[in-house]
């Protein structure tokens, strides 16, 4: 048996098993794999939610699809393809349902406003060469950046002035990073399987979770549900690893499969306050949408 089907194998087992302090479980209430003309979607990699929004990064297609999305359930499905914007993978939402959408090819950070219309790239001031891997937008409207030239987390003001600069730690391949209500930064190394973190205001990123690989294969995205749970996204792994803030394990969700609430080569995620959750699942084409109960 191939190795990487072994990893497999053994994380699926993972998940079976009980995990003491797990409380969260995700139910599902099934896929979306097309827009409102029943073209399909292709290789999504990002989706971006808020309260009666749904946007995803249909990659594969070079564009966006923008969902109407109220009481659990999706409807709609608008095409947004823009020149500026050919491969999105990774989507973010602010307050007033402006996007902020990652372009891989372009390597910057695109402005869309509510109806998708193309405002600008985001122009770090402050920072030269700055090369986004991944970004988050904070309550405030600051975006954080996960800088590839710089190995290191920058955090902008809405206008893309430069307000802090925190290195990562060398010998990481960072892929992704999240900050929480306290101000806490929170940077996923993919080739330690670690998550690193830095409170508000500190100057280094200690690390907060080790010993992982035995629980992830390949993590490449991270969030928090700010209710003290971190989740990453275990690419390869097929499945979502759950952290306390603390980087302790509490457990695994999702499974590799083709099945409703199965994923395959699973990508970003967000969440909703009022407890829903979507997958981009990359790899069965299509979009998963999940209540999260505790």
């Amino acid at each position: 048996m191939p190795t990487s089907m072994k990893n497999v194998l053994v994380l699926a087992l993972l998940a079976a098993a009980p995990a003491a302090r797990a409380e969260l479980a995700f139910v599902s209430r099934g896929p979306v794999y097309a827009d409102s003309k029943n073209a399909p979607l292709k290789a999504p990699e990002g989706v971006g939610c808020a309260d009666g929004t749904l946007v995803v990064a249909d990659t594969g297609n070079g564009r966006l699809v923008s969902y109407e999305w109220r009481d659990g359930v999706v409807s709609g499905g608008t095409e947004i393809k823009l020149a500026q914007v050919t491969h999105p993978v990774r989507v973010q939402l602010d307050g007033q349902g402006n996007l902020l959408v990652l372009d891989r090819k372009a390597k910057k950070i695109a402005r869309l406003d509510p109806k998708g219309a193309f405002q600008g790239w985001l122009e770090p001031k402050g920072a030269a060469g700055v090369v986004p891997q991944a970004f988050k937008l904070d309550a405030a409207g600051d975006v954080w950046v996960l800088d590839q030239t710089s190995n290191a987390v920058l955090a902008l003001d809405p206008t893309g002035a430069l307000k802090s600069k925190v290195e990562l730690p060398k010998g990481g391949i960072f892929v992704d990073l999240t900050v929480d209500a306290a101000g806490t930064v929170y940077a996923l190394d993919a080739r330690g399987a670690e998550v690193w973190s830095v409170e508000k205001g500190g100057a280094a990123f200690k690390l907060l979770s080790k010993g992982l690989k035995e629980s992830m294969n390949f993590p490449a995205y991270l969030t928090h549900d700010g209710k003290g749970t971190l989740l990453v996204v275990d690419q390869n792994g097929m499945g979502v690893v759950l952290l306390g803030i603390d980087g302790s394990y509490l457990g695994r969700r999702l499974a590799l499969g083709w099945t409703e609430g199965a994923v395959y080569y699973p990508a970003q995620l967000c969440l909703t306050p009022g407890g829903e959750m979507v997958v981009a699942d990359r790899g069965n084409n299509r979009v998963d949408l999940f209540s999260v109960t505790r």
